[in-house]
């Protein structure tokens, strides 16, 4: 996403960030259209029970072709991934580093220990400040793979990502997380991404902005999820009651 992070309740660089267009910006516009392009690509896929997040319903899909910034920046991620294939050492991609970090979380075994600690390596802003993607890329907006990310650091959805990753590379379900494109209420409804984390019928979630590890009932009000995806499914969020 571009824009900064910024800071709200306990953030990391204490501005408050300026308005951004959310990534995927169309997906915000019109949701019988939205709805649409799941039911013609392919019907609503079933994925495992989740509770809901942030008080929304969600419909999930395994249409990766619609034409959504969201869902093509991940899968466009995903391709230069190629599952943890080391890159070439250069000034936009390094593995240096990524054994060490991995190993780290699996070696405290404890889930919920993993969580805090991944969420805790990847927030560190000595190594990993925020970068906005204009900067960073020269594009408004690009999601890095973890390599990327530990060369060149990056903003929000590269901190989602690079958690994402080292979890499932230490063992974590990746049915059991997702990344979540959502607006911040008491920012005005500015975009950001967050990851989210099932430990159980609980959502755990991790923020770049914050350093705890939150209990997404205690966060309900602050965000507006528009969709979320893993390598399995992908969701569109609508307002709940």
């Amino acid at each position: 996403m571009s824009g900064p992070a910024g800071s709200h309740g306990g953030g990391r660089s204490g501005t408050v960030p300026r308005r951004r267009r959310f990534p995927g910006h169309a997906i915000w516009v019109g949701v019988l259209g939205f709805l649409a392009l799941l039911v013609l690509g392919d019907s609503p896929a079933t994925a495992r029970s989740y509770p809901n997040i942030f008080g929304s319903k969600e419909i999930s899909s395994t249409n990766w072709g619609v034409h959504t910034t969201a869902v093509i920046n991940w899968m466009s991620m995903l391709k230069r991934w190629a599952n943890g294939t080391p890159c070439a050492e250069s000034n936009t991609c390094t593995t240096k580093g990524w054994q060490a970090l991995v190993a780290q979380v699996k070696a405290v075994g404890d889930p919920m220990a993993q969580i805090k600690l991944a969420n805790s390596l990847m927030n560190n802003p000595a190594q990993h400040p925020y970068i906005e993607d204009i900067n960073n890329w020269g594009q408004t907006d690009y999601w890095a793979t973890v390599y990327q990310f530990l060369r060149k650091s990056g903003d929000c959805e590269d901190f989602s990502i690079a958690k994402y990753m080292l979890l499932k590379a230490a063992g974590y379900p990746i049915e059991n997380m997702r990344i979540v494109a959502v607006r911040i209420k008491s920012l005005g409804g500015i975009g950001h991404a967050i990851l989210v984390v099932y430990q159980g019928n609980k959502a755990l979630v991790l923020d770049n902005r914050v350093a705890p590890v939150m209990d997404e009932a205690l966060v309900r009000s602050e965000f507006q999820p528009a969709i979320s995806m893993n390598e399995q499914f992908w969701w569109v969020h609508l307002p709940g009651h």
